[in-house]
């Protein structure tokens, strides 16, 4: 039986579950190809509390702000740790890209579990790190 390939999102992608937004329908595209099991969604541990509180200041939610941490949580997204290894990679790469680590940290999710991370921030975080050849790629 062959695995679904891995990918790891950022909370730019999943803000745009949740929020009435240009690319809203990409995102939702992504999201039903994981429940139809042809992926798995990576994340950091990071994501659930960045996601939360970017919706806080969205008018344009689809569900309560309540509703939506149960609906992420219950999603069961493929989660990982904030390590040690992992912060220390995502410095390296918000350094040489000059981002936030918040930024990098999927991104370097990404390079340590072999895949590419996906992003909807095209101007802050996807045109640095690509130019700098990390495992990046835009939703589309």
């Amino acid at each position: 039986m062959e695995t679904a390939p891995r990918i790891v999102i950022d909370s730019s992608v999943v803000v745009k579950w949740f929020s009435k937004e240009a690319d809203s329908q990409k995102a939702l595209d992504l999201l039903n190809r994981f429940q139809a099991s042809e992926n798995t969604l990576c994340v950091s541990d990071l994501l659930f509390i960045e996601v939360t509180n970017a919706l806080r200041y969205k008018p344009t939610l689809n569900n309560s702000l309540f509703e939506i941490i149960s609906i992420l949580y219950d999603l069961n997204l493929e989660s990982y740790p904030s390590t040690k290894k992992l912060l220390q990679s995502a410095s390296e790469m918000a350094s040489e890209a000059d981002v936030s680590i918040y930024d990098a940290i999927p991104v370097a999710l990404a390079e340590q579990l072999d895949t590419y991370c996906i992003t909807a921030d095209r101007k802050t975080q996807y045109n640095r790190l690509a130019e700098k050849n990390y495992p990046i790629k835009l939703l589309d």
